[in-house]
């Protein structure tokens, strides 16, 4: 894939984001603005958003866990709970529409000193410290090249990685990729096999486990 492809799919997955921050964020009920219906289908095919973040917070509630980057943070929701646990929390999102609502709903935590906020594409930023956690959720649907990202991490993280990757077959993703493609935003998926391969390539395949969740498929990295 060229450098023009890339920065083309990227702009693209920023400009769906930038333009649905209210609404995907209602998902988690901090707006009033999704009606009767929209509630239902949340129930009915989103229920494996509320199963992962229900994994997360149980990983990064433990001890040994001081500091955690949430990669593609989108409105805050998982920064918000990390925080609520007493972690120092970055979020990282290259959607500022999406950084705006999470700098408001931890307005708080920031002027404490406990949250910050990156705007910029992962691959792109350095930084100047290792974190004790990642969190990727809802990230990998939109990454063409996963194995980058699973080396970058190795640099910036230094004891455990929580991820998630869309399940592909079956109706939920058909329908799924039939309305990111007409939102012109790219969506990757994958079977239990295709992660495992991908694992494999960069030597996390005993360091991982893998949980499924129905649509989703949750992974757990313990780099130490």
């Amino acid at each position: 894939m060229s450098t023009i492809e890339k920065g083309s799919e990227l702009q693209d997955v920023k400009s769906f984001f930038d333009g649905y921050a209210t609404d995907f964020d209602s998902i988690y009920g901090y707006s009033g603005s999704r009606g009767i219906l929209d509630k239902l289908s949340d129930k009915l095919f989103r229920q494996s958003m509320y199963l992962r973040y229900q994994e997360s917070l149980k990983n990064t509630s433990q001890k040994h866990i001081s500091s955690i980057l949430d990669i593609g943070c989108g409105g805050g929701h998982y920064c918000e709970a990390f925080l609520s646990q007493g972690k120092n929390v970055t979020g990282l999102d290259i959607a500022e529409g999406m950084l705006k609502i999470a700098k408001e709903k931890t307005s708080k935590y920031i002027q404490e000193g406990k949250a910050h906020y990156i705007h910029a594409d992962y691959l792109s930023y350095q930084f100047d410290t290792k974190f004790d956690a990642a969190c990727l959720m809802g990230f990998f649907d939109y990454i063409r090249e996963p194995e980058l990202i699973f080396r970058k991490l190795e640099k910036d993280v230094s004891k455990e990685i929580y991820m998630s990757f869309p399940k592909s077959g079956g109706f939920l993703a058909w329908q799924r990729k039939i309305r990111y493609n007409r939102r012109n935003c790219p969506l990757y998926m994958y079977s239990k096999e295709d992660l495992l391969a991908l694992l494999k390539k960069v030597n996390w395949q005993d360091k991982a486990e893998i949980i499924d969740l129905g649509r989703d498929l949750f992974v757990k990295v313990k780099l130490s």
